[in-house]
């Protein structure tokens, strides 16, 4: 059994995004506050004593250098899956770990007749990430812990010719690079317990009651008295099918006709595979080399012929084709259908849910993946960061709730605007807001820092931070300021560009 490591492989991703943090200590945090938790550190953070589960502002108390961010993980899955197939050139057998995103085994049983050697494979495996701009280690042992255990300490490869050989190595281990709990990593330091050796001497029954359950499943672990074998991913063959044109074709009828013929066979290799479709890709050549590349995603997974050629037509309908199309490729992307009880009561509710997402996928289908978003919170410092855009994959079930006040709605330009810009939005035509520093006439009402005046005002509300990621920061007064009849604006006065800005508006 082999062990390949990538090394805080959610760091590295994040190092792709910012090459310029290269020479600094970095790190990948679970939030962007000073209260953040560390997760994953690279060697220059580690050589500083920055360590995941510190907080982001002890880290930046040890070096004002560290620059640290969030990784979603959806993002860390992705790159995870993509990893799989590339490892699988090397070993038909292959598992990613779901715990420790980077953490890959590999069978590496019946290879002598390919590599006799197995340093060779697993230098080559170590060489093919490492041309991909991977950082990564392998180890080839007898167990899955001492295998896991010997690529985490190691330089680059390292293989054990007996499991005697591999279990000393082990012990040799220091317990920072396990993936173990801050709390349980302090206290055994305090206890001057460094390696997995001294680990491993304590008493299995001690370790439960005084360091939890995971670091005693981790002690079993690397006892031995916790065994499982590989299990690998099966890789499922593609349904894809394609057709070459004799001429370049233009016409989109034509086109939707030799979908429909391709389309079939592939709708009944997933029937008897027990699936349904969840996507299709669609991949068109043209004759001017050039190509076109499209996904559709039908509401629910589905087998109905009739939506998939709706779908198709609608964007076969959208597409623009400067050149005729030499070459179709489609492919289906199955799973298994989630089967579920009927509901007990039909037509209990008028509305229906699946002709609601039936249309959103129509929508998707003419107009793009990118033409249905929603607002999703998360957790930011600044306003503008209180908030990211998403797909839209389905319309969500209602939960109304009893308010006794109505919510006022407060939108958001794309841009704060400075009150001295020439060509204000139409929502501020009206000089409901002025500037004494810019020349205009007083008016009636309060007075704020800046010579900012309005006849009604609420405020100020500061927002001040961001210190912890750019080192400048941000200081931001914030007021609510109406003039006569108009709208609630959202303004702010900005202590770093010395200027007032309009951010939204309150409907």
């Amino acid at each position: 059994m082999a062990c390949v490591d990538v090394a805080a492989f959610p760091l590295q991703l994040l190092l792709r995004d910012h090459p310029d943090w290269k020479d600094h200590p970095a790190a990948v945090v679970d939030r962007d506050k000073a209260q953040g938790t560390i997760l994953w550190v690279n060697h220059r953070a580690r050589a500083m004593c920055i360590l995941p589960g510190m907080s982001y502002g002890a880290g930046l108390a040890l070096s004002r250098h560290l620059r640290a961010d969030v990784i979603s993980r959806s993002a860390i899955h992705k790159a995870v899956d993509g990893l799989v197939p590339r490892l699988r050139r090397f070993a038909a057998e292959v598992e990613p770990s779901r715990d420790e995103p980077g953490v890959f085994w590999l069978g590496a049983s019946g290879l002598s007749l390919l590599h006799p050697r197995l340093e060779e494979w697993a230098g080559l495996i170590h060489g093919d990430l490492d041309g991909a701009g991977l950082r990564n280690t392998v180890a080839v042992g007898f167990s899955r812990f001492g295998s896991y255990a010997a690529a985490r300490a190691c330089e680059r490869v390292v293989v054990f010719r007996t499991p005697e050989e591999e279990h000393k190595h082990v012990r040799d281990v220091r317990i920072e690079r396990l993936d173990l709990a801050p709390k349980v990593r302090d206290l055994l330091a305090r206890l001057g317990i460094h390696t997995l050796g001294g680990f491993l001497d304590l008493p299995a029954s001690q370790v439960r009651s005084r360091l939890g359950r995971e670091a005693h499943r981790l002690h079993r672990l690397a006892a031995g008295d916790l065994w499982s074998p590989l299990h690998p991913e099966t890789p499922s063959e593609p349904t894809a099918a394609g057709v070459f044109l004799d001429y370049p074709e233009s016409d989109r009828q034509r086109l939707a006709v030799l979908m429909e013929e391709l389309l079939e066979p592939l709708l009944e290799a997933l029937e008897q595979r027990h699936e349904v479709m969840t996507a299709l890709l669609l991949q068109l050549r043209l004759d001017d080399k050039s190509e076109k590349a499209e996904t559709l995603r039908p509401a629910r997974p589905i087998l109905d012929r009739a939506q998939i050629l709706d779908l198709l037509r609608l964007r076969l309908e959208a597409t623009e084709l400067p050149a005729g199309v030499t070459e179709i490729l489609m492919e289906l992307r199955g799973a298994s259908p989630d089967i579920r009880q009927g509901e007990l009561f039909h037509g209990a509710s008028a509305r229906d849910p699946d002709a609601a997402n039936r249309a959103l996928a129509r929508l998707r289908a003419r107009f793009g993946d990118g033409a249905l978003l929603r607002a999703r919170p998360r957790a930011g410092h600044l306003p503008e960061a209180r908030f990211t855009w998403e797909p839209m994959e389905d319309v969500p079930a209602p939960r109304p709730r009893p308010v006794r006040l109505r919510p006022l709605v407060r939108r958001f330009f794309p841009k704060p605007v400075r009150l001295r810009d020439p060509a204000p939005p139409a929502a501020m035509a009206e000089p409901v807001v002025r500037d004494a520093r810019a020349g205009d006439a007083p008016v009636d009402g309060a007075r704020t820092r800046g010579g900012f005046l309005g006849r009604e005002s609420a405020g100020p509300y500061i927002i001040s931070g961001g210190w912890w990621g750019s080192g400048t920061g941000v200081h931001r007064e914030y007021h609510f300021v109406r003039a006569g009849e108009g709208p609630w604006l959202w303004v702010y006065y900005d202590s770093k560009r010395h200027g007032w800005f309009v951010h939204g508006k309150v409907e």
